[in-house]
């Protein structure tokens, strides 16, 4: 009978065992209201970005997908308030990814946190990919608390272009919280990843299964976290002539830039003069710091580009400049927007225009890449000092924020500088 008894035992251990491994996944109650205190009401939009690589067991992913709906179920998530968004990772990102604008109530969020949406994936771990795919995402709301949770097991196939997407998302405002669980001795990507300081955003736990521990502390961590402002302030201090010029083909995107840089300036001494020098624009120079609107059609046809369209417009600029220079004494400063088109047409025309703008008329240059391909080293020349140089990538704008406050920044220090020189080595 001893024998059978401890078989019997036996079988009921591996059977309780199996049982553990594989239990449901529990949706915490919707009824119930378990929002936390710090969160009610609380304008949020996060986003989880779950580690599913192959370093990733099967069980474990599961406690990922776990701890999500258990911190979601402590924020009060509606449209008005906190928004979720979810997305698993590895090679590459797994798509569809559950949305901010996806799910507007918490029962929505929690019910859809399941293997159907999230599955599990095998592969390498490419962070940088999934931080990215964040950051450029539009559906966020601006100018208010934005969060990025990034759980893990380990080091990235590419830490350098991971820490690199990691400080760009914060640039644009985003707070990061790494979860980093296992072994994982080198904690330096997470800290790379992680805002400041890494104490209050680095969650280091050794197993999976302690993630029910993080659920409690991250809500109201993340709730009390206020808004990070980006695109940033320009005050004018200084008299100063601002010249925007563009041709035909960055007409539309240069317009878009001065908007962002007439809403983010103000000019209460009126010591700001603007001059447009875009076909778009009539009756727009020496004009103050107004609603572009008041001085460009943006919705009029542009006309074709030729050969002498870039140069010709620089050329337009000096003139006023001189002329300007003659009646009143100011800091001289063009922001130009150049497109692909016009550097095909005649690169070097525009640049040696650029150049005597800055040698002969002590115009100091801001450079603003629009998207050019294969003359990246002319745009670079242009300018004699090189941080005046602002590169965008091509396609669209507004998922590059921080690229923008460059462009602002750059302009604002070149209007309030009081010193130039077109010689870089003085």
């Amino acid at each position: 009978m001893a024998p059978a008894a401890s078989l019997a035992l036996l079988a009921l251990a591996i059977l309780g065992s199996v049982h553990c491994q594989f239990e449901r996944e529990r949706v915490p109650d919707a009824r119930r209201d378990q929002t936390d205190e710090a969160c009610f009401e609380k304008v949020m939009d996060i986003f989880f970005v779950l580690d599913s690589s192959t370093s990733i067991y099967v069980n474990d992913f599961k406690q990922e997908r776990q701890f999500v709906r258990d911190v979601v179920a402590r924020l009060d998530v509606n449209p008005r308030s906190t928004r979720v968004g979810v997305l698993t990772f590895s090679d590459d990102i797994e798509r569809p990814t559950l949305g901010l604008n996806q799910n507007p109530q918490k029962s929505d969020v929690l019910a859809s946190v399941n293997e159907q949406n999230l599955p599990y994936r095998t592969g390498i771990t490419n962070t940088d990919q999934a931080i990215r795919y964040v950051r450029e995402n539009t559906e966020f709301r601006q100018d208010i608390t934005k969060v990025i949770v990034v759980v893990t097991d380990g080091g990235s196939r590419s830490p350098g272009a991971t820490a690199r997407e990691a400080e760009m998302a914060r640039e644009a405002g985003f707070y990061l919280f790494v979860v980093g669980v296992g072994q994982y001795l080198d904690e330096r990507e997470w800290r790379a990843i992680a805002s400041d300081p890494d104490d209050s955003f680095i969650y280091n736990i050794t197993n999976f299964r302690y993630l029910d521990s993080v659920k409690y502390s991250l809500p109201p961590r993340a709730c009390a976290l206020p808004p990070i402002i980006v695109g940033g302030y320009c005050g004018v201090q200084q008299p100063a002539d601002l010249y925007f010029v563009a041709a035909p083909g960055g007409t539309q995107d240069a317009i878009q830039l001065i908007d962002n840089f007439i809403e983010r300036s103000d000019d209460e001494s009126d010591s700001l003069r603007i001059s447009y020098i875009i076909d778009v624009c009539q009756n727009a120079e020496n004009v103050p710091l107004e609603d572009v609107g008041n001085f460009c059609d943006r919705f009029s046809l542009v006309e074709e580009a030729d050969v002498d369209t870039y140069s010709g417009l620089l050329a337009r600029m000096r003139a006023l400049s001189r002329r300007n220079q003659a009646n009143r004494e100011a800091k001289q400063v063009a922001v130009l927007f150049v497109d692909d088109e016009s550097m095909r047409l005649n690169r070097f025309g525009i640049v040696n225009e650029a150049r005597n703008a800055e040698q002969y008329d002590g115009i100091e240059l801001v450079v603003v890449d629009l998207g050019v391909r294969g003359f990246s080293n002319f745009v670079q020349s242009m300018a004699a000092n090189r941080n005046n140089v602002v590169r965008f990538l091509s396609g669209s704008l507004n998922a590059q924020r921080t690229v923008q406050k460059m462009l602002l920044d750059r302009s604002c220090e070149a209007i309030n500088r009081f010193d130039f020189s077109p010689d870089p080595n003085k």
